[in-house]
């Protein structure tokens, strides 16, 4: 179990990078989807929400926390890059797709930390 949780925790902080990385780079390179900003901002902060809170289940409200700094210390950063706009708006959609993926990857980090009960057989005690 301890190589999952391992996997799970380098995928969360490779998954952080990324959004970074878009974040911060000229807006020409930025990866669309064809649905609107606001929703990938939304969808890609809650799949970082939920692998950090599988990662650190028992640290759900500070990956909440860190999560929205860092969505706000992204979109600060965009001051540095031409021809990007950093907006409250932004910091809004992605913390809030944070929470909620923190939520539901909180249930799933979880599920994976409690052991597997099995059924005692008829008549064991």
């Amino acid at each position: 179990m301890n190589q999952v949780r391992s996997i799970i925790k380098a995928a969360a902080w490779l998954s952080i990078l990324m959004i970074l990385l878009v974040t911060v780079v000229p807006i020409g390179f930025r990866p669309s989807t064809g649905f609107s900003p606001n929703i990938e901002r939304f969808c890609a902060m809650a799949a970082v929400g939920a692998l950090f809170a599988a990662a650190y289940p028992k640290r759900l409200w500070l990956v909440v926390l860190a999560l929205s700094l860092a969505a706000a210390s992204f979109e600060l950063l965009q001051f540095l890059v031409g021809g990007r706009h950093p907006a409250v708006g932004d910091v809004v959609f992605k913390s809030l797709g944070a929470a909620i993926g923190a939520l539901m990857g909180g249930a799933i980090g979880s599920a994976i930390a409690k052991p597997i009960e099995r059924p005692n057989p008829a008549g064991t005690a």
